[in-house]
């Protein structure tokens, strides 16, 4: 999704299955707030792979109301928590654990 729609991981946060259409076609991303709410065209190749994602979210026991990638994002950061002292030296002025909270 942040490849057609130049949003950043907090709107994905946000995102619900409820804020894509039936037909996968078009997706509402949040803003903070609510104040900015784009609604965007998802590209006929994104569109098996955004499906996918509602199945897997429609087969867990969240309601639908619920974001369908924050339980993703938490893996992923608990992912990278883990293994930071593996990311190479990024000439950073933090050390590599201090990408993840």
């Amino acid at each position: 999704m942040l490849a057609f729609t130049r949003a950043g991981l907090g709107s994905l946060r946000f995102t619900r299955d409820l804020d894509i259409t039936g037909d996968v076609s078009a997706i509402k991303l949040h803003g903070v707030n609510h104040r900015y709410c784009p609604l965007h065209a998802v590209p006929d190749w994104a569109r098996p792979l955004l499906a996918a994602a509602r199945a897997h979210h429609r087969l867990t026991p969240r309601p639908p109301g619920d974001s369908m990638f924050a339980p993703l994002m938490l893996a992923e950061a608990r992912h990278l928590r883990a293994h930071a002292g593996r990311l190479p030296r990024l000439g950073l002025s933090l050390p590599a654990g201090a990408l993840v909270p």
